[in-house]
């Protein structure tokens, strides 16, 4: 049976989650740097102005050239003991967007507890850019972008049953010929050339006047630049955050089914919880 959190660790590993956000908020706020909450932070954000009981991560997310600047800015400015990571200072991470972590604590999941980079509890920053309103354009868009993110990741993970020796147990439902795409590419091109060619991708129309931002990756995270260019303010657990303006209606049209669980429904929910999670390495080394 899949191991459950406990409320007390529940507990803690909020407390932690805020910490991260607290000391991201305060280098956004000194350099002006915009941000937003998204996904299951921004619903927990409108019916329990905190995180969702059962909730384990954060995310929030950034036009591009703020998720750049923060970038730049927060890779000096982080307090200890927190660590940016991405591509340029944590060289193995899988992922294309960038996390802040809490050093001296754990949160490995699963499917990369093999991954040699930093395994700290973290807050995802997502970089979002414009997406064509053509729907066309919108599909080859998503559909080239993913392709790329599945590669950057095969450099770390083979997450596949085809064309390699997949690491996890329940491999992803993927057909051969990606698969053999994807292989080709990795055996090709760098790391970081692939995600260089995934941010030009990502990017392509931010010249573009659009009605829509997305973190591309996705199909729920649609965004109107209007409720970007006039951020709200909302209370989030001990913290005040930025949050779309109508965070209502950007989550009913990216969650056409928004409502705020009950128990039963809760129960039900896929439960993530890690390989191995550890709030302070420096006890369990004294121990």
């Amino acid at each position: 049976m899949m191991k459950q959190y406990t409320p007390e660790e529940l507990t803690q590993l909020h407390q932690v989650l805020y910490e991260i956000l607290e000391e991201i908020v305060r280098i956004c706020d000194k350099h002006n740097i915009p941000y937003f909450v998204i996904g299951g932070t921004a619903i927990g954000a409108l019916y329990d102005k905190a995180i969702l009981p059962w909730d384990d991560d954060i995310d929030i997310g950034m036009k591009r050239e703020d998720y750049n600047k923060f970038l730049r800015i927060a890779s000096q400015e982080l307090k200890e003991p927190y660590f940016l990571s991405w591509i340029e200072t944590d060289p193995h991470t899988p992922y294309y967007f960038a996390k802040v972590k809490k050093n001296n604590t754990l949160f490995i999941e699963e499917m990369f507890k093999d991954v040699p980079m930093h395994q700290g509890i973290f807050v995802d920053i997502f970089p979002f850019d414009r997406i064509p309103d053509n729907k066309l354009l919108r599909k080859i868009q998503y559909e080239t972008v993913n392709f790329l993110k599945c590669c950057l990741m095969g450099k770390e993970v083979w997450l596949w049953k085809h064309f390699g020796k997949c690491q996890i147990s329940n491999p992803t439902n993927r057909g051969a010929v990606a698969c053999l795409l994807n292989r080709i590419v990795d055996m090709t091109l760098s790391k970081k050339t692939i995600y260089r060619l995934m941010v030009i991708m990502q990017s392509c129309f931010n010249s573009w006047k659009t009605l829509y931002y997305n973190n591309v990756i996705t199909t729920t995270d649609h965004v109107l630049e209007t409720s970007l260019n006039c951020l709200q303010s909302i209370p989030f657990g001990p913290l005040r955050l930025k949050a779309p303006n109508g965070l209502k209606e950007f989550l009913l049209y990216n969650y056409p089914t928004l409502h705020r669980y009950t128990e039963e429904e809760q129960e039900k929910i896929n439960n993530h919880y890690p390989a191995a999670l550890a709030f302070d390495l420096h006890l369990i080394q004294t121990s």
